[in-house]
């Protein structure tokens, strides 16, 4: 399996870095599921005990100037990863004025998911920060758990009135 990819545009940075840290207040731990063309965030707590059920999906051409990914198999070409949203929350809030973030699965003395932020220095040097996120991998019998929930249809309708008075004195 290999996953990298690469954000070039500020705006972009900071709408990812906003999605990631809101996910963060909602869970300690989130399934970030990769495909060619799209990132997904899934929560799935134990809604029956009260927990937060959420699925997030992210279309990647949004964000990212590069994006590459290889999967389990070409007919599975997905990634599922359990992290923990507060860790990549964090060393996105280091990227607020990046040059550059690059993020790629890699296998240091455990899986992680490395950001590489390129930051912006006064000499003709660019200074590099490197966050390592653990990660687990989700095994490929495993990914029918956090499949798209099946939601009602709903009917929601907003009335609003609004009244003025007016007092001539």
């Amino acid at each position: 399996m290999k996953f990298r990819a690469k954000l070039v545009d500020v705006a972009c940075l900071n709408h990812l870095s906003r999605v990631v840290n809101t996910i963060s207040k909602l869970a300690k731990s989130c399934i970030l599921r990769l495909t060619a063309d799209k990132l997904y965030f899934i929560l799935s707590d134990k809604v029956a005990s009260g927990g937060v059920a959420m699925w997030c999906q992210l279309f990647q051409g949004n964000f990212f100037d590069e994006f590459q990914i290889e999967g389990v198999s070409t007919d599975y070409n997905e990634i599922y990863l359990e992290l923990v949203p507060e860790n990549l929350s964090r060393s996105l809030k280091t990227a607020h004025n990046a040059k550059a973030v690059k993020i790629k699965l890699t296998m240091k003395h455990c899986p992680c998911l490395t950001v590489a932020v390129e930051l912006p220095s006064l000499s003709s040097h660019s200074r590099i920060v490197t966050h390592d996120i653990p990660v687990v991998i989700i095994p490929r019998k495993l990914w029918n758990d956090f499949a798209e929930p099946n939601v009602p249809d709903f009917d929601v309708s907003i009335c609003v009135q609004i009244f003025f008075f007016v007092s001539l004195m």
